[in-house]
């Protein structure tokens, strides 16, 4: 699992990657006050997972970034503020590496 944090990012940036989401989730995105993109790319049963942490540890709003190769890594997109963001990849990193069914 690779997770980054994008504080204030550009408006390339966010062209790239709302262009990759679904419209159905952009409306939420577009609903939510938001200043920072948390990134986490994985497979995708595990972004399921940290959707499901995100949303709970936190106020942020998540998106499954669409790609070219769906079938083994893809990416979740976190959008909140700063802080909240910080907080869920924080929850996700934490979480990680205790999963068990």
């Amino acid at each position: 699992m690779r997770i980054e944090l994008i504080r204030s990012p550009t408006q390339s940036f966010l062209e790239m990657l709302l262009n990759n989401i679904r419209s159905s989730e952009r409306k939420r995105i577009d609903l939510t006050r938001w200043g920072a993109v948390g990134l986490v790319q994985a497979r995708l049963i595990e972004l399921y997972w940290a959707a499901d942490v995100a949303e709970k540890a936190s106020n942020v709003v998540t998106a499954l970034v669409m790609g070219n190769c769906p079938q083994h890594i893809q990416m979740l997109a976190i959008f909140g503020q700063q802080a909240a963001v910080r907080t869920a990849l924080d929850k996700i990193q934490e979480g990680s590496g205790k999963k068990s069914p």
